[in-house]
């Protein structure tokens, strides 16, 4: 019995000394994993600086800001405490989670706000990586302030009126012709909130003309079509060839002449956003041909060449998640208009052959196609994203649009 009893006691005083050197080692692993590890806490606020809160260099810095109550919170992200300052220092801000991103700016004297109105929703987290560059003597701190007070920006208008649902039809396999309402995803900057189906509460009425709401983009910036066509007809390329980058095309030469004769004067409130190319011609077909047609899976992200501009069209992908189905008329969405008597272009390319290219257009019945060759013309949609900071009035419909202040 007392042989038992002692091997007892030995093995109970082997495992304690087991658990504290997992312990130990545990606390060694993380400080070598994540050695500038910080935590900061501001009433319901909880912000984790995985890499530290002080930028002595170039480099990524990744934080992550919860909110730990059952309210939603606006908060800022400044630069502070700036020292050994050097005027070629830039940064930007990314985020998986949050409609918001900074895009690249340069440092400047004193306090610098990243966002502000940042809005993070009771119980949940928001992911940010800053990234510096050209950072050779200048230190600063990343830090966060809870705001009391607030401006309600458009994207923050659109997700106050508009209650997210589940998806009813499945993009890319389904036309979509109910009010499906708002719906989440991710694009290339963090979450996209998208418009589908037929919504009744996406009008926007800004410089004199009636747009509808495609998205809120991941940085907060709220894309829009302009709810007719323009009154000329473009072609695609003027030649069959040199055509595989949307903003060296003859296409994007007349969408830039549309902005400067119509949406010049509104410069202040339009976003320089990100646009995308195709890219990826295997035999004869661009990967928009696949993800569209062969394995019907859209997606948000660029999976070509992305270009920044205030003025572009939209996607194909953007265009099946409004409710759209390649081969497949739908007169139940909302970028269905019975006054539209031409097809108009996507900048998404679908084919292509020795002579000739095809990108992927919408009909007069809402259906995608791809049988109207590039150098020919058709109606286009200029597509446009409205600044983060705008604000609005109205609720949406067409008899009481969203108005920019």
């Amino acid at each position: 019995m007392r042989l038992v009893y002692k091997r007892s006691l030995t093995f109970i005083g082997l495992l304690i000394i087991l658990i504290a050197c997992v312990g130990v080692g545990y606390l060694f692993y993380d400080q070598v994993i994540h050695p500038e590890t910080e935590v900061a806490v501001i009433d319901e606020l909880s912000i984790n600086y995985l890499d530290g809160s002080s930028v002595i260099s170039n480099g990524e810095f990744r934080f992550s800001v919860t909110n730990n109550g059952s309210s939603d919170i606006y908060y800022r992200i400044i630069l502070t405490d700036i020292k050994g300052m050097d005027h070629d220092v830039t940064y930007s801000l990314t985020s998986s989670d949050a409609s918001a991103s900074s895009g690249e700016k340069a440092l400047e004297d004193g306090e610098n706000v990243v966002l502000d109105n940042v809005l993070i929703k009771g119980g949940s987290t928001q992911n940010f990586t800053l990234k510096v560059s050209n950072n050779t003597s200048t230190t600063f701190k990343i830090s966060i302030d809870k705001m009391e007070t607030q401006e309600e920006y458009f994207y923050m208008t659109i997700l106050s009126q508009n209650d997210l649902r589940e998806v009813l039809s499945t993009p890319g396999e389904e036309v979509s012709s109910s009010n499906e309402g708002l719906i989440s995803s991710l694009d290339d900057d963090g979450t996209t909130y998208y418009f589908r189906g037929s919504a009744l509460n996406n009008y926007v009425s800004f410089a004199g003309l009636t747009w509808r709401i495609v998205r809120i983009n991941g940085d907060g910036t709220v894309r829009l079509v302009l709810n007719d066509v323009a009154d000329t007809l473009v072609n695609y390329n003027s030649e069959a060839e040199g055509y595989d980058m949307f903003n060296e095309t003859s296409f994007y030469e007349s969408l830039t002449a549309y902005y400067n004769n119509t949406l010049s004067n509104y410069d202040s409130s339009i976003a320089n956003t990100k646009f995308c190319s195709e890219s990826g011609n295997t035999d004869g077909t661009y990967n928009a041909y696949t993800r569209i047609v062969t394995n019907q899976i859209p997606t948000f992200n660029c999976l070509g060449e992305r270009y920044t501009s205030k003025i572009g069209i939209l996607s194909v992908d953007e265009v099946v998640y409004a409710g759209a189905l390649y081969g497949e008329e739908n007169t139940s969405y909302y970028l269905y208009n019975e006054d539209i008597e031409n097809l108009w272009w996507t900048s998404s390319l679908s084919k292509s052959n020795e002579n000739a290219f095809y990108p992927f257009l919408v009909d007069t019945n809402g259906e995608l196609v791809d049988d109207v060759e590039g150098t020919l013309y058709r109606n286009f949609r200029p597509v446009i994203s409205l600044s983060r900071n705008v604000t609005v009035t109205g609720s949406g419909t067409s008899e009481d649009p969203y108005v920019v202040n």
